[in-house]
Parts: C-alpha cells; structure tokens; sequence
C-alpha cells in the first residue's frame, strides 16, 4: 500500500509539472507573438511610408512640364511674323506704293533703269552687275515715302563711263526724278554732296531715320587703288524731297 501511494504520489506530481511547464511554454508563446508583431509591424509601416520615394517620382510632372513652356516661349517669334504678315485691316487699307524702276537727272544726263538690291551675306550692299544700271536698296525707304531712300550705281568700268560718272558734277539746286512702278514720280533737289573714304562712310547719315523723304545717290570716288582694282572713297549726293506727282515734268523749286 505504502508503495502503491508512493508511485501514485510521484504520478501526481510529474502530471503537475508537466502542466506547469505546458502552462509555461504556452505563456512564453503568447508573449512572444505580440512583440514580434509589434516589432514588425512599425518596420514595415515605415519601409511602405518611405515611398515618399514614391511621392518623389511623382514632383517630375512639374519638370516635364518647363519644356513644353519654352518650347512655348520659342514660338511667339513665329507666330507674331506670320500675325504681322497676314493683317489684312492694315494691308487692305495701305495705299499701294510702286517702287523706283528708273532714275532720270537732266543736269547729268542720267536716264536709266533701277533694279532691287538686297544685302550679300557678308552684310556689304549689293551693287548692279549692269554698269548701265542703277540700284535702290530694298532695305530701306521707297523713294518719295518718308525715311532716306538710298539708290547707287557705278562711276565707270574698264570699258568706260558707268551710270554715275558724272554725279560729282551736280550742284546744290539740281534736280532728280525717281520714276516708280505704279506710274508716279517723286522729285527730289541735290542739298549736299560729300567724297569720303570708305573706311570712314558715314553709315547713320546715309541710313538713319529721317522724318521726311529723302534720298541718297552713291557711287564711288577718290583715288583709284589698283592693287585692289577699287576707289578708296564713296561720292554721296543728299537730296530733299520737293514732292510726288504722276507727271512727268518736275515741280518748279522755290
């Protein structure tokens, strides 16, 4: 008896530790999930949230969006050249103006025609290829219209005598007629005239703004270099406008 409660007391006993330990490990268990979840949890909150990396790729739309604006900026040029060639309230209500075709000076014996000049690329001004010829420069005033209207011709050529030869021999009072496209005539009358070197052309006096017509003949002048085959001055003849007029005989000078 004595031995049969003996084992039934150890039995008991190793059932009560084995419930304590049991009772243990199950704690230890359940202590262990909440940290750990605790501890993951903000780990992977903070790594999703860090796409601020995300909310950083987003910024690139304001970036993109500069290009498009200069691109932008890069237009209006365009867009005002085309708005300023294609107004038709100002062009349907501009009176049409012909351009000088012929030069015609009495005092000189000038008659000739007059043909378009423009600019070569290095920026110097075109001259006539036809000695015979005289030219007007498109980039600046038609003659009889307000602002300086610049026309030139050559003085000679190796066969001789060119349209201008004789522009040194006019006189302060002479006259001049530039005869234009569209059937009128502006007349001018010779105020000065002047041989400057060509490294010294006066260039504002010849092509600066003028309130009134005026027009400007030029050819070249002084001594002849013929190293270079050129003159080293320029002849330029200022003249004042005396008025337009579809006639062909001047107006009387006061």
């Amino acid at each position: 008896m004595t031995k049969r409660r003996g084992a039934w007391l150890l039995v008991g006993l190793a059932a009560v530790l084995a419930v304590v330990v049991l009772g243990a490990m199950a704690v230890g268990q359940t202590a262990e999930t909440p940290t750990a979840a605790r501890t993951v949890a903000p780990d992977v909150v903070g790594t999703t949230a860090a796409p601020p990396v995300a909310t950083t790729t987003e910024p690139p739309p304001p970036e993109v969006s500069p290009e498009p604006n200069v691109n932008a900026n890069l237009a209006p040029p365009r867009a005002e050249l085309s708005t300023t060639g294609t107004t038709p309230p100002v062009e349907a209500d501009a009176v049409y103006v012909g351009k000088p075709v012929r030069v015609r000076i009495p005092e000189i014996g000038v008659d000739a025609d007059v043909i378009d000049l423009g600019l070569r690329d290095d920026g110097t001004l075109e001259v006539p290829s036809n000695f015979a010829e005289a030219g007007w420069y498109t980039g600046r005033s038609v003659s009889g219209e307000p602002g300086p209207s610049v026309v030139v011709g050559h003085v000679d050529s190796k066969s001789g005598p060119a349209v201008f030869y004789h522009l040194e021999d006019l006189e302060e009072g002479h006259t001049i007629e530039i005869h234009r496209s569209d059937g009128s005539v502006a007349f001018f009358r010779v105020s000065s005239s002047v041989l400057v070197d060509k490294d010294e052309f006066p260039t504002e006096q010849v092509y600066g703004s003028t309130q009134e017509p005026t027009l400007r003949l030029i050819t070249c002048g002084g001594d002849f270099n013929s190293s270079v085959s050129s003159y080293d001055g320029n002849l330029i003849v200022f003249a004042e406008h005396l008025g337009n007029s579809n006639s062909d005989p001047a107006p009387t000078a006061s």
